[in-house]
C-alpha cells in the first residue's frame, strides 16, 4: 500500500479502536536487520553444505536431504527453547507418496513442521519454503545440488520468521514449515495440504517463499527493494466468485500482505502479480489453492536461470549452479520481515466474517451488505473495504461497528467492489471477505 492510501485509510476509519489497529499493525517484529542477515546467511550455507538435498538422495551422514532435515529440526527446537519457552511443537511429518513420474518407486517424503498452538487450534496461518534441491536432471540424486536460492533462501525465511515472532501468543495456530518433494511434482506440499484438509483444519492463509535470494537476474537487473507476490484470481477450487475476476481468497491475502509488509519494511515494494505463478513453473502454494485454501507465493523480481536447476560447472567463462555467492542475504532478511509481519497480523486477528452477502434483490442506487456476527467477545467491529472495478487495491474504507449489515447510500454496486473484514478490541484485523450476491 502506498503512503497516501495508507494515510487515507487511517483517516477514514477514524474510531479509537481502529487507531489502535494502526498502532498494532505498525508495530515491528523486532531485532536488527544485521543480526537477521547473519542468521539467514548461516542457515543458507548450512543447507548448501549438505551437498545435495534431492528428495531421493541417500542418507550419508552430513550429505543428503536427511542431513538437511536434521539441521532444520534442530534449529526449530533451538528456537523453541530460546524464544518460545518450548511451546513450538516440532515434528518431522512423513507422507508416503505412491509411484509417479518423478518418484518412480514411491517414497516417504518428510516435511519439517514447527507448530505454535493458538487459541483457535484448527485455524492455521502457514509460512513455508521447500528444503529439497535438484541439479540439471530432476531424477539425479547423486550430483551436487547446492540449492542456495532454490530454495534454501525460502527455508531461511521460514526459520527467521520463527525467530522474529518469538514470544507470540496467537489466536490462530501458526505453522512454520519446510517441505520436501517440491522438485518431485510438489509431493510434500500436496500431501500436507490433503492431510490438513482430511483433519478438518482450515488453512486460512499460506504463503510460500520460493527463490527469494534477490541476486542479479538473467536480464542483468538487480532490484534489492522489490519482491514479487503471486496470487490466483479465479479460485482453483471451492465456491466461485461472482462479479469480479480479481477477488479470490488468495488475491485478498496478497493485498493484505502487501499492506502489512510495506508498513513493516518501509521502502520495500511488495509487488502484486495477478497470476498464480510464473509460466512453466509451479510452487507449493498450488496444492493448497486446489483444495480451496488461500495461498500465495513470494519470488525474487529477476531470476537467473544459470543458477537454477543446474549442475555446478563453468562453461564458456559462465558459472552455472545455485551457489551462495549469488544470494543477497540482506534481501532475504527483508523478505523475512515482510513474511513475519503478515504472520503476526493474521495470527492475532479474529476469524474473517462469515456468510458475507451483497443484496441484489432489486434495482437501487444503494448497496446493502450483510454477514453473520462472530462469536461474542471475539470481534469488536467490522469494516467495509471498497475499490473501483478497475483498481487493484482497496481505496476506501467504512467502519460499521459491531453490526451485521450496512447500507451504503447512493453507492452503486455496479461501480464498486466490496469486501468485509473483522477487527477485535486491540485492532487486529482479519482478511477481507468478498461478498456473494444474494437474491
Amino acid at each position: 500500500m502506498k503512503l497516501t492510501t495508507w494515510l487515507l485509510w487511517c483517516f477514514q476509519i477514524g474510531t479509537a479502536s481502529i487507531t489502535t489497529a494502526c498502532r498494532t499493525e505498525l508495530a515491528g517484529v523486532g531485532e536488527s536487520s544485521t543480526a537477521g542477515t547473519s542468521r539467514i546467511e548461516r542457515d543458507i550455507r548450512s543447507l548448501v553444505a549438505c551437498g545435495t538435498r534431492h528428495t531421493l538422495s541417500a542418507d550419508r551422514g552430513t550429505r543428503g536431504i536427511d542431513a538437511a532435515r536434521r539441521y532444520l529440526a534442530a534449529e526449530f527446537e533451538k528456537v523453541s527453547a530460546e524464544r518460545y519457552g518450548g511451546r513450538l511443537q516440532v515434528r518431522s511429518e512423513s507422507h508416503h507418496v505412491a509411484p509417479e513420474k518423478r518418484i518412480p518407486d514411491g517414497a516417504d517424503v518428510t516435511n519439517v513442521v514447527a507448530l505454535l498452538p493458538g487459541r483457535d487450534p484448527t485455524r492455521l496461518v502457514v509460512v513455508s519454503g521447500h528444503y529439497d534441491s535438484m541439479p540439471s536432471d530432476v531424477m539425479d540424486p547423486e550430483s551436487d545440488a547446492p540449492g542456495a536460492n532454490d530454495d534454501a533462501s525460502g527455508v531461511a525465511v521460514v526459520l527467521e520468521c520463527a525467530r522474529l515472532l518469538g514470544g507470540l501468543e496467537p489466536r490462530a495456530t501458526v505453522v512454520f514449515m519446510a517441505v520436501a518433494g517440491e522438485e518431485q511434482s510438489l509431493a510434500g506440499s500436496t500431501a500436507q495440504a490433503k492431510d490438513w484438509k482430511e483433519r478438518g483444519w482450515l488453512v486460512e492463509a499460506l504463503f510460500t517463499n520460493d527463490i527469494v535470494g534477490g541476486g542479479r537476474g538473467a536480464n542483468g537487473r538487480l532490484e534489492p527493494e522489490r519482491v514479487r507476490l503471486f496470487s490466483e484470481g479465479v479460485p482453483s477450487a471451492g465456491d466461485k466468485i461472482v462479479g469480479s475476476d480479481a477477488d479470490a481468497p488468495s488475491r485478498q491475502l496478497a493485498r493484505y500482505l502487501e499492506e502489512v509488509g510495506e508498513r513493516e519494511v518501509p521502502g520495500f515494494d511488495v509487488d502484486l502479480v495477478f497470476r498464480q505463478d510464473r509460466f512453466l513453473r509451479g510452487g507449493d502454494h498450488k496444492p493448497f489453492n486446489e483444495l480451496g485454501f488461500a495461498a500465495v507465493r513470494f519470488t525474487e523480481p529477476n531470476e537467473n536461470y544459470d543458477h537454477q536447476h543446474q549442475n555446478v560447472r563453468v562453461e564458456g567463462g559462465r558459472q552455472f549452479g545455485d551457489l551462495p555467492e549469488f544470494v543477497d542475504f540482506a534481501f532475504v532478511e527483508r523478505v523475512a520481515r515482510v513474511n513475519a509481519a503478515g504472520l503476526r497480523a493474521l495470527a492475532l486477528a479474529p476469524a474473517p466474517p462469515a456468510d458475507v452477502m451483497l443484496d441484489t434483490q432489486k434495482l437501487t442506487p444503494h448497496t446493502r451488505l450483510f454477514w453473520t456476527l462472530g462469536a461474542e467477545g471475539s470481534v469488536a467491529g467490522y469494516r467495509v473495504r471498497m475499490r473501483g472495478t478497475t483498481d487493484a487495491r482497496w481505496t476506501k474504507s467504512v467502519d460499521v461497528g459491531l453490526k451485521s449489515e450496512i447500507t451504503l447510500e447512493n453507492t452503486s454496486k455496479d461501480d464498486w467492489l466490496f469486501a468485509v473484514e473483522a477487527y477485535d478490541a486491540r485492532g487486529a484485523t482479519s482478511l477481507p471477505v468478498y461478498p456473494t450476491p444474494s437474491r
